[in-house]
């Protein structure tokens, strides 16, 4: 599937982080929403409960006066107690018209309702027997069933308090549910993004990535493609574009080997002729002076014949990495044959090699796997110091063959476990000088262990040198052919 990208890596991350904080802000959104209408909701009910319950003592206390004012009047005959009574009851009028005004429910109305109806009754009946002490006294009889009345408004007045509290305490724990079932819903839909948009950004960078280190390998030949924002994309096509030149240049420079090498290869032949005339004395007899530097012309006209052979096989190495040939190689049989063709050098040196390998077959590369095990045999030799001995070890862990290599020898330093294998690099042994040498043996078993799509590795050890080689392989028997 075709992922596709905005036009620039900024706005990738613009986008993402957009996205990612977006259910996040709803929820949080979401949840002042519910806050705030929990908050005037609650503020409503507790005006409302508070008016009631304050409305109702007023009404009770107004009560009270009416019913004291009156049976002061019955007593006493004094008209300005009946004035009073008058004024409490104008004023149990206003108090109740303002709670009929609030938001109540209909069982409060309908208490009000009775209260208000059974005094009315009792000041009707005030105003008509106020002349009539006897029958005013008995119409005050009935201020006891409005005070029972009384007390059913102010004990409903202070439930509706507590309800009310009850109810808030419900709806601020049934908002709190609503907020955590959100952040439980957006949590996995942010964290989703979050992956989506990691995964979308790490993508391009992986592919940056990789394409420096294809480069870094020397891999010149498989073309550089990176997936992401068109910035980026630009990014490749110039990665794939130096590229292009490095092959370029590494073509030109291996053109260049070739030809130089070939064209010094007649000269050179005609004067090691001419050294070697000179040596055998059929040019006539030399003096022993003569004779040492006919010798020292024989040998490094014999090495340098040596060292263009060595780059015109590099050449060729290079065109052969591209070719990789699986055939099942019998193991034991290949080795035997690379110590034999080393077998002068190591004899030279009085070099022990104590080899260590299965009789098995497995399926690679002979070629590669020979000329392998013939340069790291070949580099142990010329490191290892004479009379010591040289382990070679092929095993089979896992899906990997290993090749070990070990020597007696000086040793590699870590700052130059790396530059060995580059094309050219000498390294020095600490007592015997620099070592003769193209540069190039390393450099050969690196590329063809890369066309092996294998490894190569310096183990540390605390003498001599220990090279190691992984290859993967799919086809090991102990059976030999």
């Amino acid at each position: 599937m075709q992922v596709r990208y905005p036009k620039s890596f900024l706005m990738l991350v613009v986008i993402g982080f957009t996205l990612v904080g977006l259910p996040l802000a709803l929820a949080l959104i979401t949840s002042a929403l519910s806050i705030d209408k929990l908050s005037k909701q609650s503020q409503r009910a507790v005006i409302q409960a508070t008016r009631f319950a304050q409305g109702a003592r007023e009404l009770a206390d107004e009560t009270d006066r009416m019913e004291r004012n009156i049976r002061q009047y019955a007593i006493l005959g004094d008209a300005d107690f009946l004035d009073a009574y008058r004024s409490a009851h104008a004023d149990f009028g206003k108090t109740m018209a303002s709670l009929k005004q609030l938001a109540l429910r209909q069982r409060y109305r309908h208490y009000l309702q009775n209260l208000g109806q059974l005094e009315a009754q009792i000041d009707t009946e005030v105003n008509v027997h106020a002349a009539s002490i006897d029958r005013l006294v008995a119409a005050l009889d009935r201020y006891e069933e409005l005070g029972q009345a009384m007390s059913i408004v102010l004990k409903e007045s202070d439930a509706l308090i507590e309800r009310e509290v009850e109810s808030m305490s419900d709806m601020a724990a049934h908002s709190r549910n609503i907020v955590l079932k959100q952040l439980w819903m957006m949590m996995p839909v942010a964290l989703g993004l979050i992956i989506v948009f990691a995964m979308m950004l790490a993508r391009p960078v992986r592919g940056i990535e990789a394409a420096i280190a294809q480069l870094g390998r020397g891999d010149l030949r498989t073309p550089i493609e990176v997936d992401g924002p068109q910035d980026l994309r630009r990014l490749g096509q110039r990665l794939d574009w130096l590229r292009e030149q490095l092959r370029e240049v590494e073509e030109q420079k291996t053109r260049f080997l070739q030809q130089v090498s070939h064209d010094l290869k007649t000269p050179l032949s005609a004067l090691r002729e001419g050294a070697d005339l000179l040596s055998d004395g059929s040019l006539g007899a030399l003096t022993p002076t003569q004779k040492e530097v006919a010798g020292i012309l024989r040998q490094n006209a014999i090495r340098l014949q040596r060292q263009i052979e060595e780059l015109l096989q590099y050449g060729a190495v290079q065109s052969q990495a591209r070719q990789v040939k699986l055939e099942l190689v019998p193991l034991k049989q290949l080795v035997r044959k690379v110590m034999s063709g080393l077998q002068m050098q190591a004899l030279n040196k009085s070099i022990d090699i104590q080899l260590v390998c299965p009789r098995a077959v497995t399926e690679t590369d002979a070629e590669k796997l020979r000329v392998i095990i013939d340069n790291l045999l070949s580099n142990a030799i010329k490191h290892a110091p004479p009379q010591s001995a040289i382990q070679l070890g092929l095993a089979q862990h896992d899906d990997q063959l290993w090749v070990d290599v070990i020597d007696e020898g000086p040793g590699i330093p870590r700052s130059e476990r790396t530059k060995i294998f580059e094309r050219f690099y000498h390294r020095a042994a600490p007592e015997q000088g620099p070592v003769p040498g193209s540069g190039l043996g390393l450099a050969i078993v690196a590329e063809f262990v890369r066309a092996l799509a294998g490894s190569i590795e310096v183990c540390d050890r605390e003498q001599g040198a220990h090279f190691r080689v992984r290859l993967p392989i799919s086809y090991w028997t102990d059976e030999a052919l």
